[in-house]
């Protein structure tokens, strides 16, 4: 619903139909009323009009860098988003890595395990008939000898494969800080982007009244001027009615009645009528 304001700009009184307060309405004539004051400040050649124009192009200039802010900031905001999206690929790859990884060295490692126990059953069992088997038992120390090495490098593998993943936790942790601080930059950077938006909101809405008043004054300015033009249409017709008074007057002998400014301005009213 609409409320009837009244509001005084520059010396004049305006009653405006608006959404807003009264007191939203005057912080908003104040601050025109100040920026007049500046531009219209030891400059006489200004007319109201001018200095209503000058306030106008300053606060288009000033909401026209408001929105190109916005801008940047919304590019910085969809910069944030990409590198958070780029960092929690970047984790789940490495995760999923991880993982695969592990399982295998834990399935080739009970592979191993299964296959010493067998062997050192074999051992066993060969060792029951060393008399039999002499030879046998030989080979089967040569393979069991290969398997041991096999088994510690695997081991070996495993602690390195160990390491990795550490190294990989690690960098998981740094990548989930630093998602943490995107998100609240992020967080941030939408909070000032909701205020930047209600101020150009509110701005706007006082840009729109502004150039409202400004078109009134324009038409008060054409009136002035139409009204000069026909002032300047009479002098001229006065002119020439007082150069046809001296053309008559001049051949005559004997002074003729003189003839007045006034006294032709009454006589052009009375033929106007």
């Amino acid at each position: 619903m609409k409320n009837n304001v009244l509001v005084k700009i520059y010396g004049r009184d305006y009653l405006l139909a608006t959404e807003e307060t009264q007191g939203y309405s005057d912080r908003l004539a104040d601050m025109l009323n100040e920026k007049l004051r500046k531009v219209m400040n030891g400059k006489s050649e200004l007319s109201r009009l001018d200095g209503a124009m000058l306030v106008a192009l300053e606060a288009i200039d000033e909401a026209y860098k408001n929105h190109k802010s916005i801008d940047n900031i919304r590019g910085q905001i969809n910069s944030y988003v990409e590198a958070a999206d780029k960092a929690r690929a970047e984790l789940e790859r490495v995760k999923k890595e991880s993982a695969e990884a592990a399982a295998k060295a834990q399935a080739e490692k009970k592979a191993l395990e299964d296959k010493c126990a067998r062997l050192e059953e074999a051992s066993r069992l060969a060792v029951q008939n060393a008399s039999e088997i002499s030879a046998g038992t030989k080979l089967y120390m040569d393979k069991s000898n290969k398997q041991t090495e096999q088994i510690r490098e695997l081991n070996t593998r495993i602690t390195t494969i160990e390491a990795e993943k550490a190294t990989m936790t690690a960098t998981m942790k740094r990548v989930d800080n630093e998602k943490a601080i995107l998100d609240k930059e992020m967080t941030k950077l939408k909070n000032e982007n909701k205020s930047l938006n209600e101020a150009i909101d509110k701005y706007e809405k006082g840009s729109s009244l502004f150039m409202d008043k400004a078109d009134k004054l324009e038409s008060e300015n054409n009136s002035l001027k139409e009204s000069i033009k026909q002032y300047e249409r009479e002098n001229a017709f006065l002119k020439e009615k007082i150069n046809q008074l001296e053309a008559e007057k001049a051949p005559a002998a004997k002074p003729a009645n003189r003839v007045t400014l006034a006294g032709i301005s009454s006589q052009n009213q009375g033929n106007k009528k």
